[in-house]
């Protein structure tokens, strides 16, 4: 009985035990959707947590100016007076974005919406005189196929009598159907787009909530891994193998960041280059939008040539330029299609820069991954898993490169040990 007794777990033991089982087993196998939202939450909250530490403790930041065969330099150290301000920084900046970012981005798009109305209008005439051209001379070409169209200016839409009267009442009823559809996928729309709303929302406090604890936090699942691990190098491992993983997700988040900032600047450079008559205000915006939409990965390059095609087709004036200054015109529907197509090849260029250049590279060679990999990584999990299945499949690589790293670190401490006598 006493040997039986012996094998048992000790208290502390038992306790990682059901608390692995309590907090990560059971939640995913049972209630998988909620322990991803909350596992997310906190993988990111411990990967920002880092950069509340380098906040603190600052940066030196260099300025140089040349005068006439002369330097001047200034150096300062910027830094933010103590953690409580950073963790108050930081959390603010969250749930501010979070709550009037979305907001923002529909009033966009709604006054978006609202000049191509006003546009439309304004162009209307031309649009159906174009269309009566059109079909007047697909009636010279095919006689026998297009029946003869009298359009009279100022009748609106139903100045195109004797072709659409013949198809009116179908048309009405069609379009009263598609309106329809519409108007109920749209607002199934808006209601997951609050429903998503709320969770980043909620999401932004927690993790402020988490920062603002981090030391309480912190040292209670250091105790339960230490007390739980009896083996001393063993427990020394685990808990610098969760020390090297926070950094790997910190390392990943800097990535991104450094890989939308980029693209952000070129698109921006793109359309001061282009004549695509967008103000620097407009330039400046639509640049930040494009570029960290363009850099979340599968997807990015998708919603990026989707947002650019919004933008620039349903800008339907007339003239190519700089600025609010048309410079040449070729006709308002030229004009909208090279527009269009101009930010639609920049999109594309960005999108494959982002997939195969900027993403490898600069997150590879701040985790110490191959771009082989990372690339591998990326596509292995979107195309069998989606969008959601790649970020799980990320965040599951980078205990390989923790792995990888406390093994050199290992290696390294090994290596340093004089050999015996």
């Amino acid at each position: 009985m006493d040997r039986v007794i012996d094998r048992l777990p000790s208290p502390a033991g038992l306790a990682l035990w059901l608390y692995a089982l309590a907090f990560v087993v059971l939640p995913a196998l049972l209630a998988w959707k909620g322990f991803a939202y909350v596992l997310g939450i906190v993988l990111f909250a411990v990967g920002l947590r880092p950069h509340v530490d380098s906040l603190v403790a600052g940066r030196p930041v260099h300025f140089a100016f040349h005068w006439r065969g002369r330097t001047y330099t200034r150096d300062y150290h910027a830094s933010i007076p103590s953690e409580d301000w950073a963790v108050r920084m930081l959390s603010w900046a969250m749930v501010l974005t979070t709550m009037f970012g979305l907001p923002l981005i529909v009033y966009v798009l709604e006054r978006q919406g609202q000049a191509f109305y006003l546009q439309l209008e304004t162009q209307l005439p031309a649009i159906l005189a174009t269309l009566g051209e059109g079909l007047e001379t697909a009636r010279q070409q095919f006689p026998g196929y297009v029946p003869d169209v009298e359009v009279r200016e100022g009748a609106g839409w139903t100045g195109l009598s004797s072709l659409f009267t013949q198809v009116a009442g179908d048309a009405v009823a069609d379009l009263k159907q598609a309106l329809k559809s519409v108007f109920g996928s749209a607002l199934g729309a808006v209601g997951v787009l609050i429903g998503d709303w709320i969770k980043l929302v909620i999401a932004a406090i927690i993790v402020g909530t988490i920062l603002g604890g981090w030391t309480k936090e912190a040292k209670m699942h250091r105790t339960i891994v230490s007390r739980g691990i009896s083996h001393p190098r063993l427990r020394a491992n685990a808990l610098r193998f969760g020390e090297l993983y926070q950094s790997g997700i910190s390392l990943f988040m800097i990535g991104y960041l450094e890989v939308a900032l980029t693209l952000s600047l070129l698109y921006a450079l793109a359309m001061l280059v282009l004549p695509l008559g967008l103000s620097l205000g407009a330039v400046v915006f639509v640049g930040l939008v494009l570029g960290f939409v363009t850099a979340i990965p599968k997807i990015g390059g998708l919603g990026g040539l989707a947002i650019a095609f919004l933008l620039m087709i349903t800008n339907i004036e007339a003239g190519l330029g700089w600025f609010g200054y048309s410079i040449v015109s070729f006709g308002w529907a030229a004009d909208t299609l090279i527009r269009t197509a101009l930010l639609l090849a920049v999109s594309k260029v960005m999108g494959l820069l982002e997939a195969y250049n900027y993403t490898p590279e600069i997150v590879g060679r701040k985790l110490g991954l191959t771009k082989m990999q990372i690339i591998a990584t990326i596509l292995i999990w979107a195309i069998g898993s989606g969008f959601f299945g790649m970020i799980w499949g990320i965040l599951i690589s980078l205990t390989f490169q923790a792995a990888m790293r406390l093994a050199e670190e290992e290696e390294a401490a090994d290596s340093a040990v004089p050999a015996e006598g």
